[in-house]
């Protein structure tokens, strides 16, 4: 399982030439990356609920890494679907997190925030690449329809961490 590697095991095995781990499980670690750095601000900003959600959603995603290599490996498409579609989900959940702790955080963390800003909005933006190429895959368009009109709420992360990082740039200055 690739979340019980060591960083430098992961990356092995990343690099292998071999199907998983790929880019959905990528696109997790990204996710739980952010989730980890706004729990960390969190902490710093005495922000216990942000805190608490940003850990939930750091075992989600992290969960995910491996899930999504399962679901590729055993070649169920809509299975290969579901899995990314919950890391964009909850990425941009941790997206949403990192704007609302910006407003009144430790001002020692604003970068960490503006980090974790970015990788929530790679981790959304991978996962749904890999929630289009299985859709292309399925040829099923009620299905196909379905899933964009549940990602579409989180489909466009790049408005809000734009946001995010314009208010840390304006901060350091």
């Amino acid at each position: 399982m690739c979340q019980e590697l060591t960083i430098e095991g992961f990356l092995e095995e990343l690099a292998a030439r071999k199907p998983t781990p790929g880019g959905g499980s990528v696109a997790a670690l990204a996710g739980a990356l952010a989730a980890a750095l706004v729990s960390m601000a969190a902490e710093f900003s005495r922000n216990k609920d942000i805190s608490a959600e940003s850990r939930r959603l750091m075992n989600a995603l992290t969960r995910l890494i491996d899930e999504d290599a399962k679901a590729f490996a055993a070649g169920d498409l809509k299975q290969a679907t579901e899995v990314p579609l919950q890391t964009a989900r909850h990425s941009y959940g941790v997206l949403k997190l990192a704007g609302a702790l910006l407003e009144n955080c430790n001002p020692n963390i604003v970068t960490d925030i503006g980090v974790a800003a970015k990788m929530a909005e790679a981790a959304v933006k991978g996962a749904l690449l890999n929630v289009k190429v299985n859709l292309v895959s399925i040829k099923d368009e009620h299905y196909e329809k379905e899933v964009l009109q549940e990602a579409e709420e989180f489909s466009c992360p790049e408005p809000l961490a734009g946001k995010i990082v314009d208010e840390v740039a304006a901060r350091l200055h």
